[in-house]
């Protein structure tokens, strides 16, 4: 039995607030005298494991599977889940403020915003020494941004009680306007650095918030806002932990057995007992499944994977191997889901736990895992600097594992230039800078600059008075040595002082040639890669400046040509290559149909639609009436009664 889940689990206190969002009468599990509550640092950690506990509340609560829970309303409308009960209204869309499963998740989760700030109010007051507080401080502050976050993308932005003093007194009369979706963000980004500078990267208790999961709901609150700069440097900042890794099998990630891999990043600890599981399986299974495991499970025939999602998926795709077609009956039987005239396959993602009984198993719910923060990367990537090879690259870190290929031929550098060294007559690292036609009227210069202007370190500086009229007047030139059957990449930082266009050119046994556009000021990285080579040789590989115009400067710096991976035998048609994507459009549409197949049944579809500008389309796939006002739920109209300065959204 998981010893650390029981703790979690069976661990814990509520107490009673009243607060500007309505009742808060909690559910009492071992009542705790407020009045000296929080003494020591097992007080503190029993406050904060209450609060842990309103994730699931008995299991049927705001962040597995019910009715009302986060997971049912980032699915609906979307093409990857539906259900065959009878929510008709709110699988078109058609949902009002009435709906238990629009209302639910607000109802949960507001007040625990205000739990959380008594409890850091009280934590402050706690003559516990600042070390072991701040460490509890940071998870609740965390705990209690993940919550807001979700409330906003969810209902837009609301008034919540973030004050000591309302949540410790509460005062009937404070009937706070709605904020600005402004103020949230910088209650959100505020909160969530704070908390993960805080935290470990590793909790001596699995299942506590670390600061890996405080930056990955940082991450998913510059993705939705597009922030791709702020997104790219928290992404890098998750992968610099060197502690997150991809599980090797995709399935294992779920598997109640597999509790604690490196993949994951937040879950929601669950048991196999009554109140204390995740009851996945029972939403999925048909009456008469049989489990694979003899032990005897609950189904209530509800989810399922549509067929024109499920179609989606390649053949060999291992990923859609957990959405089963068929299954055998517990008389023996095969059955055809398809052929039966079922609405879709089961999404057994979770599969089953050999350890479950009835309605519960162990399986953690997994929220976040680090598969998003390499395909959040690859998309901030793409919207920053358009198709490039580090988006593709991470695209088929995650492929490989979906289709089952290693590597057989792994990256090798070639070369790498920065510059760092001096020139000898026109020679500098491994480039020559050659000037082939100075009588037809090219004329420039060159020199180190050591001005950090395109990083911190040195760069090649050409100050072109006049480039000629031969495009290859003017070369910077290195000959490198290729391998037959290889492909090649090649990225470098370029700046120019006014708008100019010149070629890049690779020739020899790698024949590439390709126009590099620069905007006056602007920095850009510049990746792109050839086709195979024809031959082990040298070949050239040069810029040429030529007919690119006069009177203008040009910065370059960290000049990379790498062999790239080679995938083993058969992977090459799975592996995407940069020349798939001709554009930021084709790119950001293929992340987002990897995105789907990845993380199906995982709650991201909803998310993902809206900040790719499709989920209105999707929408409108189940409801003619489907539009801009599905993009947030409607606010509960007892808060609304409740607060009469709270305006309902748009449209409802």
């Amino acid at each position: 039995m998981k010893k650390l889940a029981k703790k979690l689990l069976l661990l814990f206190i509520s107490i009673q607030f009243v607060a500007c969002e309505g009742s808060l009468e909690p559910h009492l599990y071992g009542v705790v005298d407020t009045g000296n509550a929080f003494n020591t640092p097992a007080d503190l950690s029993a406050a904060t494991v209450a609060l842990y506990y309103e994730l699931r509340q008995k299991g049927w609560g705001p962040y597995l599977f019910c009715d009302g829970s986060s997971f049912v309303m980032d699915e609906v409308s979307t093409e990857e889940w539906t259900t065959k009960w009878s929510w008709v209204a709110f699988l078109n869309g058609s949902w009002t403020d009435a709906d238990q499963m629009v209302k639910g998740f607000y109802n949960w989760t507001a007040p625990n915003i205000t739990r959380c700030t008594y409890t850091i109010a009280k934590m402050e007051e706690s003559p516990v020494t600042q070390s072991v507080k701040d460490l509890y401080i940071a998870e609740v502050r965390a705990l209690r941004a993940f919550f807001m976050f979700d409330l906003y993308r969810l209902y837009g932005p609301m008034p919540m009680i973030l004050e000591a003093d309302q949540a410790i007194n509460p005062d009937p009369d404070y009937k706070p306007y709605r904020p600005t979706s402004e103020e949230v963000g910088t209650f959100l980004t505020t909160e969530l650095r704070a908390a993960a500078d805080a935290l470990p990267v590793e909790q001596a208790e699995y299942g506590r918030i670390t600061k890996g999961a405080a930056l990955h709901y940082l991450l998913k609150y510059y993705m939705h806002e597009k922030q791709w700069q702020n997104a790219l440097e928290t992404a890098n900042e998750i992968i610099g932990l060197n502690y997150y890794e991809l599980e090797k099998d995709y399935a294992s990630i779920f598997s109640a057995q597999n509790e604690g891999n490196k993949e994951l990043m937040f879950v929601v600890r669950a048991e196999p007992l009554a109140d204390y599981g995740n009851h996945t399986y029972a939403n999925i299974l048909p009456g008469d499944y049989a489990s694979p495991s003899g032990n005897i499970v609950e189904g209530w025939s509800g989810h399922r994977m549509p067929w024109g999602f499920y179609d989606t998926f390649d053949e060999n795709d291992r990923r859609r191997a957990l959405a089963q077609a068929e299954y055998t009956s517990k008389s023996g039987a095969t059955v055809d889901l398809r052929a039966s005239g079922d609405v879709g396959a089961l999404p057994l993602k979770y599969g089953i736990d050999p350890e479950a009984t009835g309605t519960w198993a162990g399986n953690d719910k997994v929220l976040d895992r680090y598969a998003e923060v390499l395909l959040f990367k690859a998309e901030a990537l793409n919207e920053l600097n358009g198709p490039n090879q580090g988006s593709v690259d991470l695209i088929n870190d995650i492929r490989k594992r979906a289709f089952g290929f290693g590597t057989s031929l792994p990256a090798i550098p070639v070369f790498k230039e920065s510059f760092d060294g001096e020139f000898v007559d026109n020679v500098i690292g491994i480039f020559s800078m050659n000037n082939y036609d100075q009588a037809g009227g090219s004329a420039w210069k060159y020199d180190v600059d050591k001005n950090n202007t395109l990083n911190n370190g040195n760069s090649l500086r050409v100050e072109v008075e006049s480039s000629g009229t031969e495009f290859w007047t003017l070369q910077m030139r290195t000959e490198p040595l290729v391998a037959k059957g290889r492909k090649y990449s090649i990225k470098m930082k370029l700046k120019a002082s006014k708008d100019i266009q010149f070629e890049i050119r690779v020739e020899g046994p790698l024949s590439h040639m390709e126009s590099i556009s620069l905007k006056a000021g602007e920095v850009r990285e510049f990746s792109t890669q050839t086709g195979k080579a024809t031959e082990d040789q040298n070949c050239a590989l040069f810029l040429a400046l030529g007919n690119s115009g006069s009177g203008y400067e040009l910065w370059i710096d960290e000049i990379e040509f790498t062999a790239m991976e080679q995938a083993a035998d058969g992977g090459d048609a799975i592996i995407k290559q940069l020349s798939d994507f001709p554009d930021k459009e084709s790119l950001r549409d293929w992340i987002l149909k990897e995105r789907g197949w990845e993380f199906w049944y995982e709650g991201k579809r909803r998310e993902d639609l809206i900040r790719m500008g499709k989920y209105v389309e999707t929408g409108k796939k189940y409801s003619t009436n489907f539009s801009e006002k599905n993009l947030l739920f409607p606010i509960p109209t007892s808060v609304i009664i409740e607060n009469s300065h709270i305006e309902q959204n748009p449209h409802y």
